[in-house]
């Protein structure tokens, strides 16, 4: 049996609807006229019903589908303002080692300001999340412990900020 996607769905209500019509088309021309009003009822029930699911359907086929990806793109954007802050808060860690000052090796910190740099810049960071990376990688690069966390902390809410915006409703809606 197929999974039960919501176009698979859409289409079996619609079918469902279209046989409902056709046999109440039928049934009505039966009791009002006979065999022929019956056939010619019927017929003409069903198939302006199927005319209509069938515009209904592509429809809202074409709104689930943008629904569909603008989630993605949301959830998208989200898991990469998650991961600059997860690969900027590893630079600080080779910056300010908690095992003191030999703690990572200068091969280990030039590597973590790399790929810290290299997310941080990514198109599709939020333009908030990249500004407030941006700040605590230049206070790391200064070497300021005070002002890599004031800037840290920035980083952190405007991340929360981004993942808490409401989604947009689809366009036609």
């Amino acid at each position: 049996m197929s999974p039960v996607t919501p176009a698979r769905a859409l289409l079996l209500v619609t079918s469902g609807i279209t046989c409902l019509a056709t046999a109440a088309g039928a049934l009505v021309g039966l009791i009002l006229d006979g065999t022929l009003a019956a056939l010619i009822l019927g017929l003409s029930m069903g198939a302006g019903t199927a005319l209509g699911s069938f515009f209904v359907r592509r429809r809202a086929t074409a709104a689930y589908e943008r629904a569909r990806t603008a989630v993605i793109a949301r959830g998208y954007a989200e898991g990469i303002a998650q991961y600059v802050l997860l690969i900027v808060s590893n630079y600080e860690a080779a910056v300010f080692p908690r095992t003191g000052p030999h703690g990572v090796t200068p091969e280990e910190r030039a590597a973590r300001r790399s790929d810290a740099y290299k997310i941080a810049a990514e198109e599709e960071v939020p333009h908030r999340v990249r500004e407030a990376a941006a700040d605590v990688l230049a206070a790391l690069d200064g070497g300021d412990r005070e002002r890599s966390v004031a800037a840290q902390t920035a980083l952190i809410i405007a991340v929360d900020e981004h993942t808490k915006q409401r989604m947009p409703l689809p366009p036609g809606r």
